[in-house]
């Protein structure tokens, strides 16, 4: 396996495999995948799911690859676009586009392990095809975890069915990367033009705050969750989460520690669209140790330097070096 330096490692790209667009428009038809030409290039389409964009940049490498060196990253870890996850399919399609997924993924990552690797994309519309999936992609194709859709649609990553997924990414000993699609809770907000900048983060925050309520790190204390976007509202609004659970009126089940957000230092955070001051508050409630360095390419990466923030928000050299490198390298790749 092909070691990585000690560079910076980005934890959160998305991609598309061009060779899956392919697929899609010969065979896609079967799972309820098409794929659409347009003027900006191919775009796929879901039944059952709105119109989304082309592809774009999703789907082309060497714009990646040049932007990479350009920001001095030694390692980028790639996941789907969670538009694309499959999440309106029925539960046999999804398992089988996932696969697909995964299965091209895996050509773009093999022949470039020194550059790239992968995140799982699994069915969340069933709890033990989805184990089933991450065990796959993690044993047979060596993915370093997977990434999720915070509650798409009419999906609840909560339910009590999708326990099986939890226990083997326990198991495995792997990272479960919580990311907001297009399509969940924050889509409603209005003006639309909210929607993206504060719409997805209210996604991530409450999934988040479902499985820390509902006892998720309790019956799975090994667990490790990655929330993107510094965890949303999740750890800012934290002291009201808790009134609400000692109150008696958030307190679905009894949880083994005092307050719900005595369970935020377990979870890891990234650096996506955060400022310098919100890295530090980070570090100050989950530790340097757990705060990763992200980029959300293609969607927020090419326009800063990615590293700016957290060299701005006066942490010690070490720290910064465990942020953009070694927390990675621990958690992910599984060196100490």
């Amino acid at each position: 396996m092909a070691t990585v330096s000690n560079l910076p490692i980005d934890t959160h790209a998305h991609i598309v495999p061009p060779s899956l667009v392919e697929e899609a428009r010969k065979s896609g038809s079967k799972l309820g995948v098409t794929v659409e030409d347009t003027e900006q290039g191919p775009a796929l389409q879901f039944d059952g799911l709105t119109r989304l964009r082309p592809v774009g940049g999703l789907a082309r490498l060497e714009p990646r690859l040049e932007w990479m060196d350009q920001q001095g990253l030694n390692l980028q870890i790639l996941a789907s676009w969670l538009d694309i996850q499959g999440y309106t399919l029925p539960s046999d399609e999804a398992a089988q586009w996932a696969r697909l997924f995964n299965d091209h993924l895996v050509e773009i990552v093999k022949p470039r392990m020194d550059k790239f690797r992968g995140l799982a994309t699994v069915p969340i519309q069933d709890g033990m095809k989805a184990a089933l999936e991450l065990e796959y992609a993690v044993t047979q194709l060596g993915f370093l975890g997977a990434m999720l859709a915070t509650d798409p649609v009419e999906q609840d990553l909560a339910k009590e069915s999708f326990e099986p997924f939890w226990a083997a990414a326990e198991q495995l000993d792997v990272p479960v990367v919580l990311h907001p699609p297009s399509h969940g809770f924050g889509a409603n907000i209005k003006p639309s033009y909210l929607t993206f900048s504060l719409g997805r983060t209210l996604d991530t925050t409450i999934t988040s705050a479902k499985l820390i309520l509902g006892g998720l790190l309790d019956r799975h204390p090994k667990l490790k969750l990655v929330l993107v976007h510094g965890g949303g509202f999740l750890p800012y609004q934290a002291a009201r989460i808790d009134s609400g659970y000692l109150s008696g009126q958030g307190r679905p089940v009894e949880l083994e520690r005092e307050k719900p957000s005595d369970y935020l230092p377990l979870m890891y955070y990234d650096t996506v669209a955060v400022s310098e001051n919100v890295i530090r508050l980070m570090t100050d409630i989950a530790s340097c140790e757990h705060v990763l360095l992200g980029s959300d390419y293609v969607f927020a990466g090419p326009k800063r330097q990615l590293m700016e923030n957290v060299e701005k928000a006066g942490l010690s050299q070490r720290e910064v070096s465990l942020i953009c490198c070694e927390n990675a390298r621990k958690l992910f790749l599984k060196e100490s």
